[in-house]
């Protein structure tokens, strides 16, 4: 039984540095003609930026950066790319790969299925030496290149491969022109030239890296890189143009150049060429860094800054109206801390009293230039002015601020009087009979008045005076009319020429106001006025004939008393 033929299979290399490997350059190569890293991630912007990137075993923002990128080119929607998860996710991603029959670089021929080489692996992806990170890396743009939806369309665009070959072709796919970075021309990844021993010499972007090696096409094939700098750049220019071979031919025909010849001269050409691009190059790069450092240098002093600044010992000297002031008048420094705690730890004097600390002094609201007191000539501060002196009270100033004795219209607030009824009422909160202009009943529930005796019911409101709940004119029939009482205290005039007498008691206790009690006055003469002998109050020359008749059916007892 014949067994299946082995694959190819590249003898282990011996280099101990990334940069004698090949697969840096197919890596990094991947990174400049399929991706945008390059201006994105922060410090890659060379290939010896790479490979020192891959040297560190710790996390680091350029592979951090490379491993996303790659990582969302074969699943968009993969989250978890932070640092500290970026191992774990790679591991899951590579794993579901290696589930599948696809030959990777861990496929094993014993077993016939691909070995995962996160089972075996302590501490991360960073954790690991750069040997391992280099093919995983590998393995990566290898599955880009066969899987990732994006860059399998941008190079079937460039070498014209039209999928759906039923359709026409459409003017819009046609490959790009060869200037464009996504032609042909610029994803090609082919050698500048090989001398005339048919050693290849690589590049990969501008840099001044220069990489050599065999045949590629066979397995024993070695690669190092031999210059990074500008002065190994020239010193392999002028090596290969002493090395060049020179033209052979017979005497007396033309000298021929033979293809080995003709290419090592080609390569000296190529060389000298970008020369001046490798000097731009570096140039840019150097800029970079500089910002770079910068930027680094700034932030470590950020650190060490300390963020709040001490402010000023003396307050502002503001000045208004061209008024002199005396720089001498600020207040002393108080750190911010301490103005908190002044309240809490006041100065007191020798005889207990509590000294008025600075901040009870001022006013809340204000400024602390309004704040300022004005020192006179004697050296001595004078009193804040006030500046409601000149205030002349409109109506609108208690919207203002203005003090309440300020305003012309300001009334005091009334308070409920204590009547006898109110202190008898087992609820004298409740609302009791309301000041009405009309005869209508009073409802007692619904105003906060005292309740009205059997005897009494309201009576009209007294011209001239405010309405209140708090209390009701009430008025009590006498049995004979004419008759004036002798008790004149607290009487006054109703509208209707009647007199009001308000009884005023004090039994040593709060003063207490009775129920005013209204009397029927008997007219001078016609068509004239009268004057109360005890009240000395004016009285018209006749009530109205609505109260007179309400009084008239009072008395004969032909209306209740808390009728309308």
């Amino acid at each position: 039984m014949a067994t299946a033929p082995k694959g190819h299979v590249c003898p282990p290399s011996n280099a101990k540095h990334p940069s004698d490997r090949w697969e840096s350059l197919f890596i990094y190569s991947f990174i400049c003609k399929f991706t945008n890293l390059r201006g994105k991630v922060e410090g890659l912007e060379t290939p010896m930026d790479f490979e020192n990137a891959l040297l560190l075993r710790e996390p680091n923002v350029i592979v951090t950066g490379v491993l996303t990128r790659f990582i969302l080119n074969l699943r968009p929607h993969t989250r978890n790319l932070s640092e500290d998860q970026i191992s774990s996710t790679v591991a899951a991603v590579l794993g579901d790969y290696f589930k599948t029959p696809e030959r990777t670089i861990y496929w094993n021929d014993d077993l016939n299925k691909n070995v995962d080489p996160f089972s075996s692996l302590e501490g991360g992806f960073f954790a690991a030496d750069w040997d391992f990170k280099l093919k995983i890396l590998r393995q990566l743009v290898e599955l880009q290149l066969s899987h990732s939806t994006d860059i399998k369309a941008k190079i079937d665009r460039a070498w014209g491969v039209n999928v759906n070959k039923n359709k026409k072709k459409d003017p819009a796919t046609a490959p790009p022109d060869p200037s464009d970075p996504d032609s042909r021309t610029s994803l090609q990844m082919l050698p500048l030239g090989q001398d005339s021993q048919r050693r290849r010499y690589w590049v990969s972007d501008k840099s001044p890296r220069v990489y050599i090696s065999t045949n590629p096409w066979k397995t024993t094939a070695t690669f190092q890189s031999i210059s990074s700098t500008r002065e190994e750049y020239i010193t392999i220019t002028e090596n290969l143009k002493q090395t060049a071979p020179r033209p052979s031919g017979t005497k007396g025909k033309a000298k021929k150049w033979t293809k080995q010849e003709a290419s090592h001269h080609a390569l000296v050409e190529a060389l000298e060429s970008r020369l001046e691009i490798v000097d731009a190059e570096l140039a840019r790069v150097a800029k970079v860094q500089r910002k770079i450092e910068q930027r680094k240098l700034l932030m470590a002093q950020a650190e060490l800054r300390q963020t709040r600044t001490r402010r000023q010992t003396r307050k502002p000297d503001y000045v208004y109206n061209d008024a002199a002031y005396s720089e001498d008048d600020g207040d002393e420094y108080t750190f911010q801390e301490d103005e908190g705690y002044e309240e809490d730890h006041a100065d007191y004097d020798e005889d207990g009293s509590r000294r008025s600390s600075r901040r009870n002094k001022s006013k809340e609201g204000q400024r602390r230039s309004t704040r300022a007191a004005v020192v006179n000539a004697n050296g001595k501060r004078e009193a804040e002015q006030d500046k409601w002196s000149n205030w002349r009270g409109e109506r609108r100033s208690a919207r203002l601020g203005a003090p309440e004795e300020m305003l012309l219209d300001y009334i005091p607030p009334t308070k409920r009087a204590r009547t006898d009824d109110s202190a008898l009422s087992t609820n004298s909160s409740e609302a009791g009979p309301s000041f009405s202009n009309n005869d209508k009943p009073v409802n007692v529930k619904t105003t906060g008045a005292a309740a009205l005796k059997p005897t009494e019911f309201a009576a009209e409101q007294v011209a001239g005076r405010k309405k209140s709940k708090y209390w009701i004119y009430a008025v009590e029939p006498i049995p004979k009319p004419g008759v004036i009482p002798t008790s004149t205290s607290g009487q006054t005039n109703n509208a209707d020429g009647n007199v009001l007498n308000a009884e005023v008691s004090t039994n040593g206790g709060p003063m207490d106001i009775g129920v005013p009690t209204y009397h029927s006055i008997s007219p001078p003469a016609s068509g004239s006025h009268g004057t109360n002998a005890d009240s000395g109050v004016d009285i018209p020359a006749s009530p109205s004939p609505k109260v007179q008749a309400e009084l008239n059916q009072v008395m004969t007892g032909s209306l209740s008393p808390l009728s309308p």
